[in-house]
């Protein structure tokens, strides 16, 4: 209930265009360190790997790592909902000298196509019985995407039903202040 809270709250705060950026110079091994020790508690299961591949020249970023973390939290608590064995991994790259994605990909249970244009979408959730069972507010994929778009960058999902999912954003390196 306090989840749902606090994305309609982010959400609200959105639509009102009262939402504040907090850039901030941070290294990507202290984010991943941060988001490892948040879910660590929450893998119990020995058939999930949760994985975090270190990035190694990945420049510091300076944007709003809170957004950014809320973002691949999002991301991350899907995977580990909808994979109930093999792994989620979590990697950043250097996309361009000015930009880097972050995604995370798992071998759960996949998306069919016909999902995927309307999954960050607000509100949405996908309508299959394993779905129901595991349901979620429907904002979570809507924030990041909106997060991402007040970073700057963009979400993105690729997925194959039996095969997994991965799900990424891309930011600028350097937060400049305009909202995509």
């Amino acid at each position: 209930l306090s989840e749902m809270v606090d994305d309609l709250l982010d959400l609200a705060k959105i639509e009102a265009g009262r939402i504040t950026i907090s850039p901030e110079w941070f290294e990507m091994v202290d984010l991943f360190s941060a988001l490892r020790g948040m879910f660590k508690p929450i893998v119990t299961s020995t058939a999930v790997s949760l994985i975090f591949e270190e990035p190694p020249d990945i420049p510091r970023v300076y944007t709003d790592d809170r957004k950014l973390s809320q973002i691949l939290r999002n991301f991350i608590s899907n995977a580990l909902k909808f994979t109930a064995q093999g792994e989620v991994r979590v990697t950043a790259r250097l996309i361009r000298a000015d930009r880097v994605e972050f995604a995370v990909s798992d071998t759960g249970i996949g998306i069919a196509p016909e999902h995927l244009p309307a999954l960050f979408s607000d509100f949405v959730q996908i309508d299959t019985r394993v779905h129901k069972r595991l349901r979620g507010t429907g904002l979570g994929l809507s924030l990041a995407k909106k997060f991402a778009g007040l970073l700057g960058g963009s979400v993105a999902v690729q997925s194959e039903v039996g095969k997994g999912s991965r799900f990424s954003v891309v930011i600028p390196t350097h937060y400049g202040g305009t909202a995509a």
